[in-house]
């Protein structure tokens, strides 16, 4: 049996796009949570620089390390974007938090419009699979 899906790098691209949309979505979700946390440090991680160490095969500083031939090999989806260096906010309140809510909304909705284009990538690219798969059924 043919495995279609693996063997598309399209596919795993918009896979790991997708991931690591969520994942980021899941940081500034917890960033805006934590709006009115004292002394709440705001996290985040460059998309761009995960996914070109993801399209490069480089693996994250979160990555798991085999170092037993018995280790289950981690799946590179499942880890952790490299985190960026700490945020340098432009202000910082008196109680110490610098969760800027523009800024957690302007990154969110930049985040949600990555992850609707990968999402039509993705669907874009299955349907030509599937295509590909009832013409040769029809023969």
């Amino acid at each position: 049996m043919f495995d279609l899906i693996s063997g598309n790098g399209m596919i795993q691209t918009m896979d790991r796009g997708l991931t690591l949309a969520s994942k980021r979505q899941t940081l500034i979700a917890s960033n805006l949570a934590n709006l009115d946390t004292p002394g709440y440090r705001t996290r985040d991680f460059s998309f761009e620089g995960a996914m070109k160490a993801a399209l490069d095969g480089q693996s994250s500083p979160n990555t798991m390390a085999t170092t037993h031939p018995m280790h289950l090999q981690g799946s590179g989806s499942e880890s952790l974007p490299p985190s960026t260096d700490p945020l340098r906010p432009s202000s910082e309140r008196n109680d110490c938090n610098d969760v800027s809510l523009d800024r957690e909304n302007m990154l969110l909705s930049r985040t949600q419009t990555t992850y609707q284009s990968a999402s039509t990538f993705m669907q874009v690219e299955l349907r030509k699979l599937y295509s590909l798969i009832r013409e040769a059924s029809a023969h």
